[in-house]
């Protein structure tokens, strides 16, 4: 994960001083949900097809001005709407995007933090992303080694020139080390009940294989083919001792932000065109024989590097074929308070218009990145509930087929973190109590998209309106493989709005929504 590189980026220091210039404030009240051996959290109501049938809808809100927490509800289609300002419109006869799914980071920081808690406590936190009452996570997302989130550096193979690899082992995922990483992994597989999507990403290789022999100070690959080779071996060696324990990927990560990060952690340097070198020469060849069907995923960095490392890779025929998707992260917006300069949006869908052939996954994000300003946890935020769900929301409706959230735990320090790097997350432990958990608004946030929007879901037409005194609704529409529409509404205004949905054929929903807030309808189409 990187904060802004103030040391490589002007454009960074731009965004900086425009986050500066945008009214915080260091006061917040605590939204949490504090979950403990005495007091477990309630799971998500389910819903069933009874309660939608016919003109019966289903809805789920959570909101910050009163207890609702995915609270569900049942409600109907109506005759006319109730003349609210804001107007949402579906048309399920226009398509986009195939969506893959929503989920976090199974890190090193994550598995230790985890296993300070005791077993009960364990599966209630696990059972919270995977499980029917929980949200339903189907991504994951896994370093390949240690990154910033593990407790130190280490790699798969510290046997200096050893290009053929035969000292390669993952013994370390599963030892203290690393939390036994490789157990929750597969505790997570075990449990879900979902079809987990997996997918790697390397922040850097073995020392050995940089020119600086470091992994910190964003070091370069030493140009020599063996190593090159080397390389691209290391990662099917990844994938091939995986698959001996039974654990399946569906996509890598050619590099974790491989423009660079602050340089005070693990990572690759790689400028676009080494990228296009490295996949068409070495990786894509070497994946081809070894793992033909894992998806290979370019970029992994801020969006606003998405123009030129698009056309440079995706340009180039040769590295084009070896290309599935595009990676992306969300720090170089500054958590999206400065969208209105930067246009991240709008370079995806300019993306999507040159290259329609290649998908786009959100891969990383995190609040409390920024250092001193905005760094580490804030318990219960509800403000960085709201920035997941404008990304995710405008991601989505950007053409990105899902979004991976960072750590899935971390303690109430934003750790461990052997660089000192805290952030926040969805779940945060209380690794002295030994059965305490709190959830974050953030991970309602996700929950209204991953808990509904199924893997094989298309997004739809949606035409969300207002007035000059009231903006139109932030919402999103989706039909699911089992041919049920999900309609996700966010308001992030200080009042409550009175809306409607409106599908043509069968009538409108009426709702009253409180003020910042977030919904999700489910319907027959």
């Amino acid at each position: 994960m990187a904060p802004v590189n103030m040391t490589t980026s002007v454009s960074s220091v731009i965004l900086l001083v425009a986050f500066l210039s945008t009214p915080h404030t260091s006061a917040y009240s605590d939204y949490s949900t504090k979950c403990s051996q005495d007091s477990p959290c309630m799971g998500v109501q389910s819903w069933s097809k009874d309660d939608i049938s016919g003109n019966g809808v289903v809805s789920y809100t959570t909101s910050q001005e009163n207890e609702d927490r995915l609270t569900k509800r049942v409600t109907s289609f109506e005759e006319s709407d109730n003349g609210g300002w804001q107007k949402i419109k579906l048309d399920p006869s226009v398509t986009y995007q195939k969506i893959q799914g929503f989920g976090g980071a199974l890190t090193d920081a994550a598995a230790i933090t985890i296993n300070t808690l005791n077993p009960e406590m364990q599966t209630k936190l696990l059972e919270n992303y995977y499980s029917a009452e929980g949200i339903e996570y189907t991504v994951g997302r896994v370093p390949i080694a240690s990154c910033d989130f593990s407790t130190g550096v280490y790699s798969y193979d510290e046997t200096e020139n050893d290009f053929e690899l035969n000292d390669f082992s993952i013994a370390v995922d599963s030892t203290e080390i690393t939390g036994n990483k490789l157990n929750l992994i597969k505790t997570v597989l075990e449990m879900t009940v979902n079809k987990i999507s997996l997918f790697a990403s390397p922040w850097a290789p073995p020392a050995w294989m940089t020119q600086t022999n470091s992994t910190v100070g964003n070091p370069s690959l030493r140009d020599e083919p063996e190593v090159y080779q080397s390389w691209a071996l290391y990662f099917s060696k990844f994938f091939e001792a995986y698959r001996n324990e039974g654990v399946d990927f569906w996509a890598v990560t050619v590099q974790n932000e491989p423009a660079g990060n602050t340089g005070a952690w693990q990572d690759l340097k790689m400028s676009p065109e080494q990228q296009r070198d490295f996949v068409k020469n070495y990786l894509g060849p070497q994946l081809e024989s070894t793992d033909p069907d894992l998806k290979i995923m370019m970029h992994d960095d801020q969006r606003v590097h998405l123009p030129t490392w698009t056309s440079t890779i995706l340009d180039d025929k040769d590295a084009n074929k070896y290309i599935d998707g595009i990676g992306l992260h969300w720090y170089s917006e500054v958590e999206d308070y400065v969208t209105w300069a930067t246009k991240p949006f709008d370079k995806m869908n300019d993306v999507n218009g040159k290259y329609p052939d290649k998908f786009m996954m959100g891969t990383e994000a995190c609040n409390g990145f920024i250092p001193i300003i905005d760094q580490g946890p804030k318990l219960g935020d509800w403000n960085r509930g709201e920035r997941y769900g404008f990304d995710i929301m405008s991601d989505l409706n950007a053409w990105a087929v899902g979004w991976t959230d960072w750590n899935i735990a971390l303690d109430l320090s934003g750790g461990p973190n052997w660089a000192k790097n805290v952030v926040d997350a969805p779940i945060l432990i209380d690794t002295e109590a030994g059965d305490v958990f709190y959830k974050n608004p953030m991970f309602y946030y996700l929950g209204h998209f991953s808990k509904f929007i199924k893997p094989g879901s298309v997004r739809i037409g949606v035409e969300s309106t207002g007035n000059l005194i009231s903006a139109p609704m932030e919402a999103a529409g989706f039909l699911t493989p089992d041919g049920e529409m999900v309609v996700v509404v966010m308001n992030r205004d200080i009042a409550g709005h009175k809306y409607n949905i409106e599908l043509p054929g069968k009538g409108f929903i009426n709702v009253d929504v409180p003020k910042h807030s977030i919904q999700t309808f489910i319907f027959e189409q």
